[in-house]
């Protein structure tokens, strides 16, 4: 499964650097990548929600959906805690003070949340199929949960619970599972669109994050966050949730699809640093700079992390 793994990142490297050349040549303005991200984020996304549900109904599906979230939690959940443990406030007032501790913010928020939707879903559909997509519902519904409460508190020290119900991503959820839950699947005219509006997913995030890549800029002052960040999104992080997925594959190994589960699961949890993450640092105005260039630089390194660690797991999981 790792080589499918590599050879999908690969693919989607690929339709990267295009996004990169095309925007250094036609010098792509961030009104634009905003228009690109709200497109994809926005319609294209809970278009493929939609239609990722839109399968004959099965009651061990649904099963198998309520155990993917309760995994998504338990990730969600240690990766809080783990990155509390390395970006914890620092105490006192001051401007310096401060400034440090929104770096700190966005430190925790880059730890905790994946790109489980720009880089998860089309590497989830190319190896797994719109099944895997199914299954990875569970944990974008947690991840949007999580993003509008959690982290809206970190940077803002309140929550808008407005933003979690009327989230296009969740409002795609619920309509899928009310798709799925139905007697019969939707008609081709509505559901053919779907699955061409849903296919242009892959390509969209992809060229997305190559765009971002042409704004990459580099200072000294970021490199301590940096090199903690990349660790341990990418590193400590797989490690403790393989050991997680190990300990639950050996209890539920003859249970609902229990091993494609936990490896859609896992591969949503060593995913890049969410997009989220620096669209929360504008608008709370941190430094969305430095948070974009983690965006970046994490989803550089993932091409090596992610099949090295599935590898790992394919070995233990057997």
């Amino acid at each position: 499964m790792y080589l499918l793994v590599l050879k999908q990142l690969s693919t989607m490297f690929l339709i990267g650097v295009c996004g990169f050349i095309f925007a250094k040549v036609f010098k792509v303005t961030d009104g634009e990548q905003k228009f690109l991200s709200k497109l994809l984020l926005y319609f294209i996304n809970p278009c493929l929600v939609v239609n990722s549900f839109n399968i004959e109904f099965q009651s061990e599906k649904l099963k198998s959906l309520g155990f993917a979230i309760l995994i998504g939690l338990l990730f969600h959940l240690i990766m809080i805690l783990i990155a509390v443990c390395f970006s914890l406030f620092k105490k006192g007032e001051g401007e310096e003070i401060e400034l440090a501790n929104d770096y700190k913010r966005i430190d925790r928020l880059s730890i905790i949340f994946t790109n489980c939707g720009f880089i998860g879903i089309p590497l989830i559909r190319g190896v797994f199929g719109d099944e895997g997509v199914f299954f990875l519902m569970g944990y974008l519904i947690l991840f949007n949960v999580f993003v509008w409460t959690y982290g809206l508190y970190i940077m803002s020290g309140s929550i808008n619970l407005k933003k979690i119900f009327t989230n296009p991503n969740i409002i795609a959820v619920c309509l899928g599972i009310l798709i799925f839950c139905l007697p019969f699947t939707l008609p081709e005219i509505i559901a053919k669109p779907l699955s061409m509006i849903s296919d242009l997913n892959t390509g969209t995030a992809m060229l997305l994050i190559g765009m971002l890549f042409a704004g990459f800029k580099f200072e000294k002052s970021y490199l301590a966050g940096i090199i903690k960040v990349l660790l341990v999104r990418l590193v400590l992080i797989a490690f403790v949730n393989l050991l997680i997925i190990w300990g639950i594959y050996s209890l539920t190994k003859n249970h609902f699809d229990s091993r494609m589960i936990l490896f859609v699961l896992y591969i949503c949890s060593m995913c890049p640093t969410a997009t989220s993450v620096p669209g929360l640092a504008v608008l709370f105005d941190k430094d969305g700079k430095y948070s974009s260039l983690l965006v970046s630089l994490t989803s550089l390194f993932c091409m090596l992390t992610i099949p090295a660690f599935v590898a790992l797991a394919e070995y233990l999981l057997y």
